[in-house]
């Protein structure tokens, strides 16, 4: 036991001297530490070696042996590590090092080790920055390129950073912005360049940028601005979002100004047939999501849905797919036109990323079916009854053989009954009962095989007043 005592006192000694040399070359400790950790196929077996001679030189405030043990602490991975790593880098960028400033950024952007902070992310970058630091540079001018947290999207200072960087990563943004003009003039050469290009290349390949672009983007973007300039919102409730729904989704550039990818949705909301509960479904890209409604202050929550999107890439090594996480989405009802429109936008996240996604935003109309059958109205039907501008009531087709469309729009919930009788009053036909109506835009499918021919006159009665129209039967 004695023996035991004396070789343990003995080592803490030793130990102890050890720590206590100033002649410890730090420099040499360093150099060998980072081949174990970069070079080793494994650095965890590793791990105790690394751990001593750098502890050594954390003692003694070497910046670098801070940074290189808190780089190896990160990539551990775990929360305990990232919360030594972020002890050790905040240490070594406090003493000054860039490279360190760098990596204590990453940390606050992504909340590890610490709390999610872009505001200190971005200092700590633009200090890394200050001192030439190429992943400084790229990480500050990539915070202004996405516009994560509370930091503004800025395209302009997004390149003035990128463009004092050298790392690989700057050069792709760059490129990105040459290409499609973002903050700068749009130069292919130039992007092709960055890039490592070749814009026919790209032109001719199946992911190519804008590809689902079209003209009539720019008309989905009108309507959505039109929307948003006018005053003309209904209440939002799963009773007014029942109902089939078709239109496209939009992601745009970071800017939310620019539309890069345009995709048709089909979206149905309705009650399960067993539970009765308000369920949605929606489909993309020959995708299907579903899920329960989940409203809340004209916000819907998806239940944890995810789909898989196309992503411009122009790197091999990027994926021309993400896969998305979409989260939720702020909905408003439109009444633009004769026509509801369904409104918003969606939150989403990147998992391959760690980070949002870009804005994306949707327009959908609502499938119109007739109110007394669920038949869905041809788009045909829908071009001519919007071709009636002056009539109140709207019919198709005109004159009628057998089946007859009559449609009309409510500027607020009345009491309505719809007749269809001939001129001379001995043919008398409901075409729908008396009976309360909300606001809005309402067809009926009317058959009239069993009438003779000649001339009908149509009445829509609303609470005090009657609306009508003529219409020949052949």
């Amino acid at each position: 036991m004695k023996r035991k005592q004396f070789w343990l006192l003995l080592s803490l000694i030793l130990t102890a001297s050890f720590y206590a040399q100033d002649e410890i070359d730090c420099d040499y400790n360093f150099k060998v530490a980072l081949s174990k950790l970069y070079l080793s196929q494994d650095f965890r077996k590793d791990s105790l070696e690394i751990t001593q001679l750098l502890d050594i030189c954390v003692l003694k405030n070497d910046d670098k042996a801070q940074l290189l043990l808190g780089k190896f602490y990160t990539n551990l991975g775990d929360s305990k590590s990232f919360e030594k790593a972020f002890e050790l880098l905040n240490k070594s960028a406090k003493n000054g090092n860039s490279m360190a400033m760098a990596e204590l950024g990453s940390l606050y952007k992504y909340g590890k080790g610490c709390d999610l902070n872009f505001n200190k992310a971005r200092n700590w970058f633009k200090k890394g920055a200050e001192l030439n630091d190429d992943k400084s540079s790229y990480s500050l001018g990539y915070l202004y390129l996405k516009g994560f947290g509370n930091i503004s999207q800025n395209y302009t200072k997004a390149i003035k950073w990128l463009e004092k960087s050298q790392h690989p990563m700057a050069k792709y943004w760059l490129g990105v912005c040459y290409y499609y003009g973002y903050g700068v003039e749009k130069n292919v050469l130039k992007a092709n360049e960055l890039l490592g290009t070749n814009f026919e290349e790209i032109h001719q390949n199946s992911n190519t940028p804008n590809e689902s672009v079209d003209s009539n983007t720019n008309d989905i973007t009108n309507l959505i601005d039109d929307s948003e300039n006018q005053n003309t919102s209904l209440d939002v409730s799963e009773s007014n979002l029942l109902g089939k729904w078709k239109g496209n989704i939009l992601k745009y550039d970071w800017s939310g100004k620019h539309v890069e990818q345009k995709h048709a949705v089909i979206v149905e909301f309705k009650n399960d047939s067993i539970t009765q509960l308000p369920m949605y479904s929606l489909k993309i890209l020959d995708q299907v999501i579903t899920g329960n409604i989940n409203l809340y202050n004209n916000v819907i929550f998806f239940d944890d849905n995810k789909l898989k999107l196309p992503h411009n890439s122009f790197n091999e090594k990027i994926p021309s797919e993400l896969n998305y996480d979409f989260l939720s989405g702020d909905l408003s009802l439109k009444f633009l036109n004769e026509t509801t429109f369904l409104i918003g936008n969606i939150d989403s996240y990147i998992p391959e990323f760690n980070e949002p996604g870009a804005p994306m935003k949707f327009v959908l109309s609502k499938v119109e079916t007739f109110s007394n059958s669920n038949e869905e109205i041809s788009d045909e039907i829908l071009e001519a009854i919007a071709k009636q501008e002056e009539s109140f009531i709207k019919l198709y087709p005109n004159p009628f053989q057998d089946d007859l469309i009559i449609s009309y729009t409510l500027e607020k919930p009345s009491f309505v009954e719809v007749k269809i009788t001939n001129v001379n009053g001995t043919e008398n036909t409901i075409v729908r009962k008396g009976e309360n109506q909300k606001k809005g835009k309402h067809s009926y499918f009317f058959d009239g095989s069993n009438l003779n021919k000649g001339a009908y006159i149509v009445s829509v009665f609303v609470d005090n007043s009657r609306k009508t129209r003529i219409i020949i039967k052949k």
